[in-house]
């Protein structure tokens, strides 16, 4: 038992709760104020993958019918 307790008290000083452990700001009203403002930028790395599914498809018609089945 009084290993047990030696244990106990090892532990509790080896791992001892960080000193600012409380959150942090809550972010749903940024998200919210960010919506509000309507930006809606679309990055380039979008507009570039959807070029190369219309060129696939017009160069391969044939592989439409499985795109639209895996969207």
């Amino acid at each position: 038992m009084k290993d047990d307790n030696e244990f106990r008290d090892l532990l509790r000083e080896a791992f001892q709760p960080p000193a600012n452990a409380e959150p942090g700001p809550d972010l749903w009203p940024r998200m919210l104020r960010r919506l509000d403002r309507g930006e809606t930028r679309r990055p380039w790395l979008d507009w570039v993958l959807a070029a190369v599914a219309v060129a696939w498809m017009v160069v391969f018609p044939e592989v439409i019918p499985s795109l639209m089945y895996h969207l």
